[in-house]
């Protein structure tokens, strides 16, 4: 979930998407552009703030639930400052691997509501939170330059039983979709596209293919094996003969749903240039 700079100033912004307890997110804050001087990036520190929602008289009491209980890992450009039970904050470096953003992984020990938590920063920092979590039937969309290789994603489905349905739209540009549940990938769509012969061999666009693909992990194989591989493989990942995927139409995905574990976790891979898509996951039917 994309949270802008101006969303963060002052008073900061209420959480729009719940976090679930014992789940990984990983908090991305980007340096802001330097609109006047050499370099791309300010050079500045910057501080996040996250906070449990106060009583009406502005008080922690009894019956407000530790929202911020939790482990926190992989500080990359940030400096944890302060942590309590209700409030966590962070000291925003250009230190990190990547100078331009600062990272951290919260894992709450409870869940979070949608409005549970405010966020707030200093710095003109924008921010995306991964996975984003939505409730079934509930559409997902592709945030523009936020990570697509994958995006997470999760969708909340119950404690019910029966037919899962995914209704994935790529805008175009080809994305792949692969669902996660009960431990299982259950659906993998491959790359599918409203228009597969542009991006196919012989495609107008199949340069984009072969040029955004080269050199990133092939998800389906062992770490390290990479774009381009051997003509081969079996539908929905079909290698074709210059070594990338197959583009494949857009066909119903959907899985059962027969145990009571209730969310299901989506990676969306959409590394090709100008991508843009939604997901929806209906609830159990």
């Amino acid at each position: 979930m994309q949270y802008t700079a101006d969303e963060l100033k002052g008073k900061g912004t209420l959480i729009k998407n719940q976090l679930l307890a014992g789940g990984d997110y990983t908090f991305y804050l980007y340096r802001p552009p330097n609109q006047t001087g050499v370099s791309s990036n300010l050079s500045g520190s910057g501080y996040f703030t996250y906070e449990t929602v106060r009583d009406d008289n502005g008080f922690y009491s009894s019956t407000i639930p530790l929202n911020a209980l939790g482990t926190h890992v992989n500080a990359d450009g940030s400096n944890t400052l302060i942590s309590s039970s209700y409030i966590f904050s962070y000291e925003l470096n250009n230190n990190g691997s990547t100078p331009q953003t600062s990272s951290f992984t919260f894992t709450p020990d409870i869940d979070i509501p949608v409005s549970g938590v405010s966020f707030r920063a200093t710095g003109d920092y924008d921010m995306y939170v991964s996975p984003e979590v939505e409730a079934c039937g509930i559409p997902q969309n592709y945030v523009q330059n936020t990570p697509s290789y994958p995006t997470f994603l999760q969708s909340i489905l119950g404690s019910g039983t029966g037919t899962v349905t995914l209704t994935p739209t790529p805008f175009g540009i080809p994305d792949r979709w692969v669902i996660d549940w009960n431990g299982n990938d259950v659906v993998d769509t491959g790359y599918i596209s409203t228009s597969p012969a542009t991006y196919n061999i012989g495609g107008a666009r199949r340069n984009w293919i072969t040029e955004d693909l080269n050199g990133l992990q092939v998800p389906e194989l062992a770490l390290g094996q990479v774009y381009p591989q051997p003509q081969g493989g079996t539908f929905p990942n079909v290698i074709a003969s210059d070594g990338y995927p197959v583009i494949n139409p857009i066909t119903a995905a959907f899985f059962s749903k027969n145990a009571v574990t209730s969310t299901a976790n989506i990676r969306v891979y959409g590394p090709i240039r100008q991508t843009g898509w939604r997901s929806t996951l209906s609830c159990p039917v």
